[in-house]
């Protein structure tokens, strides 16, 4: 172990130990006598026998090779580490249930944690992915100090979904792949094929087996008491907190928003402003599109953020730090700011005007900062949910069978295009991206996407962010009068990116990102529940004249 810790703190470039670690693997009994399977790694130091505690509540294994070397490595900096598995998951009892009991066992933990003898009163709690939301659930617990969440939102809907659609590859993998109490190997589900069979409700058996958790999801399409009972409710009071985030990451809409209502609990409340890094991290680092090298943009830089935070606000380090730490793509750099989005970011919108017939078509749409003047025809395609515009880019889990490359999928007659002159001088985008369009359709429900690219001199395509929204979510009973035209806003999140001159930007227009986003049967039917007899074709068509003008929205900073 000694010479494991040793390579991974040189790999990591991590700084050199304060301490020797020992571990002790034991059960910690909550109120309702379950057992839960806990490890504590604490440091060896008998002049300071008491210590600042990192408590992490897992759905892994609390043995599992990747867990014991992370707590060694931060225990040898001075920190006792707890990491406790879940309800129901490895060795502990009970029955596992995603985001139901982290909340009240979460707190138990913490309690648990503040009678050790070893405990000094500071506590902070962590975690990642799954282990992220729990830690959101027992944050507003009193012996709290500090939080660190990565790659996982509060909210466990906006988490799920987008624009009133599902993240069905995202649920697929999250409730299957968690399996009955240990984690599922991503070979052994078969997500390809699941994603496609109808109808979406039953998608789990096929990818692996019945899993309760993703039908009581499906269940609830829209926000209601179900998942408001499943959203921890914000901390009455601000402690310090860190969300690290990744650029392709699903969650990365939600965090942004729970780094929005944090911002405002602080500033009502008083306390430090909450703190965020935002790295170019995705769930496939290999998949087509990625660009990025392992330098600055390796996930170590994310470890080495999170040890700074500790020693900030459980040791009382005198180490500065930006509230905000973004990775600008493109100039493969950090960018750190006092908030998010950058002050003096300005906001410069983009319009969608021309005929758009394809990326590389004589006659293809233009992106342009004036607005249209005067009358242009809509563009049209038609929407076939059998035939559905694939995911592609670093963002997608899984991908159906079909091409994958950008360039072809910009050729498809279901996908407009509209680009940009090549750029004059350097371009800086960082913050929100929105996009409103003038869009009709003769079904009575169906999606719209808009996705936001970068094209190279060369034509190749960099996948920037994507967003989605589905009509009938925008009024419930609501839905679209045949060829009615309506003004749709679509939230693509957000990006921070550098291009060159010489470079274009690409606003892609569609009604499918699959398996990204489920497929709009566009029919009344619900989209979870419709079977092959219940999908339609929808004519769709967007307006880019002087009274209904289409565009996009960035942020852009002074190059």
């Amino acid at each position: 172990m000694r010479l494991l810790l040793a390579a991974a703190r040189y790999r990591l470039g991590l700084p050199a130990p304060r301490c020797r670690t020992a571990q002790t693997t034991q059960w910690t009994a909550l109120s309702d006598g379950t057992r839960l399977a806990t490890l504590v790694v604490r440091p060896v130091d008998r002049m300071q026998p008491r210590a600042p505690s990192v408590l992490v509540r897992t759905a892994h294994a609390v043995d599992a090779p990747a867990l014991r070397l992370s707590a060694h490595l931060v225990a040898q900096q001075g920190y006792a580490v707890v990491v406790q598995s879940c309800r129901g998951r490895s060795r502990s009892e009970g029955r596992f249930e995603p985001f139901v009991h982290e909340a009240r066992d979460g707190a138990e933990a913490v309690e648990w944690v503040a009678r050790q003898a070893w405990f000094d009163g500071r506590l902070a709690l962590a975690g990642a992915g799954y282990a992220g939301y729990a830690a959101w659930a027992a944050c507003a617990a009193e012996a709290v100090s500090a939080v660190v969440v990565g790659f996982a939102a509060r909210d466990p809907y906006a988490w799920l979904h987008a624009g009133g659609a599902l993240r069905l590859d995202l649920a697929l993998q999250l409730s299957v792949g968690l399996g009955e109490s240990e984690f599922v190997a991503p070979q052994r589900l078969d997500l390809a094929r699941a994603v496609r069979h109808r109808p979406v409700r039953e998608a789990d058996r096929v990818a692996l087996r019945r899993s309760d958790a993703y039908r009581s999801w499906i269940d609830h399409p829209e926000r209601d008491a179900f998942w408001d009972a499943l959203c921890p409710a914000l901390p009455p009071r601000s402690a310090p907190t860190l969300i690290i985030a990744g650029w392709h990451e699903p969650a990365l809409l939600a965090q942004l928003a729970d780094h929005a209502a944090l911002g405002a609990v602080s500033q009502l409340r008083g306390g430090a402003p909450p703190e965020l890094v935002i790295g170019p991290w995705a769930p496939h680092r290999r998949a087509r599109g990625w660009r990025e090298r392992e330098d600055a943009s390796s996930p170590a830089s994310a470890l080495r953020a999170v040890l700074s935070f500790l020693d900030r606000h459980l040791r009382g380090s005198s180490e500065s730090s930006a509230p905000v730490r973004v990775y600008v793509r493109g100039a493969r750099r950090w960018r750190e700011a006092p908030a998010w989005p950058p002050p003096g970011a300005e906001e410069r919108s983009f319009h969608l005007c021309g005929e758009a017939r394809g990326h590389d078509s004589a006659r293809g749409g233009c992106l342009a900062e004036r607005p249209p003047e005067g009358e242009e025809p809509p563009d049209r395609f038609v929407y076939d949910p059998a035939d559905a515009v694939p995911s592609c880019g670093v963002a997608a889990l899984c991908a159906p069978a079909g091409t994958h490359d950008p360039r072809e999928i910009a050729r498809r007659g279901d996908v407009l295009c509209y680009t940009s002159e090549p750029l004059l001088a350097d371009l800086e985008i960082a913050g929100p991206v929105r996009a409103v369009l003038f869009a009709a359709s003769d079904a009575p429900d169906t999606d719209f996407t808009a996705k936001l690219v970068e094209v190279a001199e060369d034509g190749s395509i960099t996948h920037l962010c994507e967003g989605i929204v589905r009509c009938r979510a925008r009024a419930a009973g609501v839905w679209l009068a045949p060829d009615r035209v309506e003004r749709l806003e679509i939230d693509l999140g957000a990006t921070s990116c550098k291009l060159r001159a010489g470079q274009r930007l690409r606003v892609e227009i569609s009604s499918s990102s699959f398996p990204r986003f489920d497929r709009n049967p566009n029919t009344r039917a619900e989209p979870a529940r419709a079977t092959e007899a219940d999908l339609a074709t929808a004519r769709q068509r967007v307006f880019h004249d002087a009274q209904r003008p289409s565009q996009i929205t960035l942020r852009v900073l002074p190059c």
